[in-house]
């Protein structure tokens, strides 16, 4: 008994020691950069995606990134401009691969069940962000985002400025 609870507990401390050294490695990919730079934002040729979605993202990314910036100052400068160095520069394309318009569940429920119908409608957007080196031009990291919105909010928009707010989360884990 006493030695299966030793051997339990080492493989557990093996464990352990993978798993912080794996995420001691994943933080390090932005770590050396001190310029962040949103730039093209695209939506997948196929898909049909309107134009303003695109622009939708590009905005909502560099908000996002923008404020949460303010609070943890991981870049000296976060913008669309690419500045004349690219040494310390990563550059943020994204690519909107697919997204559902809010369906009328939730209107509808709402104008004619009284008290009922909220949580019924929805949209969302699905997206790829790459993070570019500015020097070498090679990929740093890349991130899927499947954003939704519900509720009073179930619009593209709100889901959008939603991934934006998760990409930021995942720059600020990743520094």
């Amino acid at each position: 008994m006493v030695k299966r609870f030793g051997s339990l507990l080492v493989l557990a401390a093996i464990v352990a020691v993978c798993c912080f050294h794996g995420e001691a490695l994943a933080k390090k990919r932005l770590k050396d950069y001190d310029t962040i730079v949103v730039g093209s934002v695209i939506g997948k040729p196929d898909a049909g995606i309107p134009k303003r979605y695109a622009e939708d993202l590009k905005d909502a990314l560099l908000r996002q990134l923008q404020r949460y910036n303010t609070s943890y100052k991981w870049a000296k400068k976060v913008t669309t401009a690419m500045p004349s160095s690219k040494a310390g520069v990563v550059v943020l394309d994204a690519e909107i691969l697919t997204y559902v318009l809010p369906s009328v569940g939730r209107r509808v429920g709402r104008s004619f069940i009284p008290g009922v119908g909220g949580h019924l409608g929805s949209a969302s957007v699905q997206f790829t962000c790459t993070f570019i080196d500015g020097e070498k031009g090679t990929v740093v990291l890349k991130q899927d985002v499947n954003a939704n919105a519900t509720s009073a909010n179930d619009t593209v928009e709100y889901a959008i400025e939603r991934g934006a707010e998760y990409m930021a989360k995942v720059v600020h884990k990743n520094r």
